[in-house]
């Protein structure tokens, strides 16, 4: 006999493991801000600009589909937090309204960061690990908007 019957169960048991504990690649953190849209007023052109970015990271670091509703109703109100409210539910009305087009732009989907990992799944405490190892070495984030951003990924941990 050339594999004794353990080691085939081994063997395969090997395969199942390596096939099915795919580690997804997180791709570095990218923004554009208020994609094809001001980011703030003429008086004030950067206003919401810090919105954009904190949904920009919410993008990129996906989640449920619970997690999107919330990022897209949290730029709402940080717009609305700056005084323009009708800019606020414009935005919000297109970004919802984005999700629904047939034309996606693979940087611009929810959950953009992970290539090939299925969309709409919670984040696993070691995805958020990894997330928070990349944006640690990310200093053209403000550390305020980083910092709050990782404590919300690990508040949505509790939450699942």
């Amino acid at each position: 006999m050339l594999f004794p019957m353990n080691h085939c169960c081994f063997l395969i048991f090997f395969i199942f493991v390596t096939f099915s504990a795919k580690a997804f690649e997180l791709r570095s953190f990218s923004t554009d801000y208020c994609t094809n849209y001001p980011e703030g007023t003429r008086a004030l052109p950067e206003l919401w600009k810090h919105c954009c970015l904190i949904h920009d990271l919410n993008f990129w670091a996906g989640g449920s589909s619970r997690d999107r509703k919330t990022a897209d109703l949290q730029l709402r109100t940080c717009i609305e937090d700056t005084g323009a409210v009708s800019t606020a539910w414009l935005m919000y009305l297109g970004v919802r309204a984005g999700s629904f087009s047939p034309i996606k732009y693979s940087d611009k989907r929810w959950g953009n960061g992970w290539p090939g990992r299925k969309m709409n799944l919670p984040l696993t405490l070691e995805e958020v690990e990894r997330i928070d190892l990349e944006l640690g070495q990310d200093s053209s984030i403000p550390f305020s908007i980083k910092n709050d951003f990782l404590r919300s990924l690990y508040l949505r941990l509790d939450e699942v």
